[in-house]
């Protein structure tokens, strides 16, 4: 066998591989000994069949599976031994390859045309951005200050739920034909009939009783997938957090809030010595200021990825990638499709480039013991305490084994923690120039910035 590479562009090139018979002929006489050994056909013992007949039955299609296999090892070899970085895999060069003769030849020449990744260059440092603190005001913390006394206060039970009522319930997540989604999520829901934005849907909960069933989407009911996290325990980037749920009420509670003095203070931070309200106040808006860290850092992430594919000089082979798009999809997406969202296929490529860049650049690294720390840590740390014996320690360890069988549940982990990694990157080396922001206006500038 012999492998040779020829420049076609600047990052193009065509692969030839030359296949000859001394490299196959030893592995397909084995094989067809072996299919005669086993062979039962009528006229002839087992193992009897003439080797010419087993030849003419099987050889054909031997000969072709030992080639394509020397060719696929022979090229990953290759791309191996010559560190040549690929944009995708090896495409077939279809016109020459049909000259073959699988019939006649007994040395063979394949083609096959590949596109090499471009070299790039990245200067963070250089990149100046606006960035956003958003400031807890005096509407948000009186909020959080009624919500807390809410909190804190005590309630007793309703036999019908009114406006200022709170329902507990039982909520089982459904799929989009109305019925209890398998293996969907169950959950303890609760939420404040006041909270309810829609409406509507308030009016058909006003009324309710213990026991009653009733289907609600929280996320339409209390105006988002935020609020729509709390109602139903859940974390804020949980799936499942627009579904629609199929609610039992357990309790339904009516609410006197607890008054705004020393015991306020103590129940909702004990031990802190916080003795008047301004003080209450603005432990209050640290905590929401914190909170809203993230926020601020997912659109840091956003701009800062915006602005490197728009500005990073990244040249890519669009014909090939059309090929390679083409072949990986043929089953799915049309001629007309392709070149309709090509720019934003180009777009992803262009950003998943870069991302590799910075990851080995810079040596982010997400190991599987990470995700697996993660998982005991955010996913089941809220119910199992940290493990106190090696019999508890054992039972997490396989219930996190039966979550990393879910592909797409674990790829979701590693892209969030790579997505921190790439954060904590951006604000260490990328200029800011920094913003202060209600929560209001920030939401306004986020929704007008998706706008466009």
């Amino acid at each position: 066998m012999n492998i040779t590479k020829e420049n076609t562009g600047n990052l193009t090139a065509e692969i030839k591989v030359e296949i000859f018979q001394n490299d196959y002929q030893d592995k397909i006489t084995k094989q067809l000994k072996e299919y005669q050994h086993k062979a039962n056909i009528p006229g002839f013992r087992v193992g009897k069949v003439p080797i010419g007949m087993i030849q003419k039955m099987y050889g054909k299609p031997i000969k072709i599976d030992e080639i394509n296999k020397i060719i696929s090892e022979g090229l990953d070899k290759y791309i191996k031994e010559n560190n040549l970085n690929l944009l995708g895999s090896p495409l077939m060069n279809e016109i020459k390859n049909s000259l073959i003769d699988w019939d006649t030849q007994t040395d063979f020449e394949f083609y096959f045309d590949i596109a090499l990744q471009p070299e790039i260059k990245i200067d963070l440092e250089s990149m100046t951005l606006e960035s956003f603190k958003i400031i807890a005001d005096d509407k948000m913390i009186d909020n959080i200050v009624k919500d807390t006394q809410k909190r804190q206060g005590h309630a007793h039970s309703h036999d019908e739920a009114d406006e200022n009522d709170i329902i507990h319930a039982d909520a089982e997540e459904l799929d989009e034909n109305g019925t209890v989604k398998e293996n969907g999520i169950k959950t303890k829901a609760s939420f404040s009939v006041e909270k309810i934005s829609s409406k509507d849907i308030k009016a058909s909960i006003i009324g309710l009783k213990k026991e009653d069933i009733f289907d609600i989407n929280f996320a339409e009911a209390l105006g988002s997938e935020h609020d729509a996290s709390h109602a139903l325990n859940l974390g804020h980037d949980s799936e499942g957090l627009g579904s629609t749920y199929r609610i039992k009420a357990t309790e339904i509670s009516h609410l006197h809030e607890a008054e705004v003095n020393d015991d306020l203070f103590e129940a909702t931070y004990p031990g802190q010595e916080i003795k008047t309200l301004e003080a209450f106040r603005n432990k209050i808006k640290e905590e929401a200021e914190n909170y809203y860290v993230r926020e601020t850092d997912q659109k840091l992430l956003g701009d800062v990825i915006g602005k490197l594919i728009a500005e990073t000089e990244v040249e890519l082979p669009a014909d090939f990638i059309k090929r390679l798009l083409m072949e990986s999809n043929s089953d799915k997406l049309t001629n007309e499709e392709l070149d309709e969202n090509i720019d934003a296929y180009i777009k992803s490529m262009k950003w998943q480039l870069i991302e590799n860049k910075l990851i080995k650049d810079n040596n982010l690294v997400v190991a599987e013991s990470d995700v697996r720390n993660y998982i005991k840590d955010v996913y089941l740390g809220q119910y199992f305490p940290k493990a106190q014996d090696e019999e508890q320690d054992k039972r997490l360890d396989g219930i996190v084994d039966t979550i990393m069988k879910n592909e797409k549940e674990v790829k979701r982990i590693y892209d969030e923690m790579y997505d921190k990694q790439m954060i904590e990157l951006f604000k260490q080396k990328v200029k800011t120039n920094p913003t202060e922001v209600t929560f209001d206006e920030f939401v306004k500038l986020v929704g007008h910035n998706h706008d466009h």
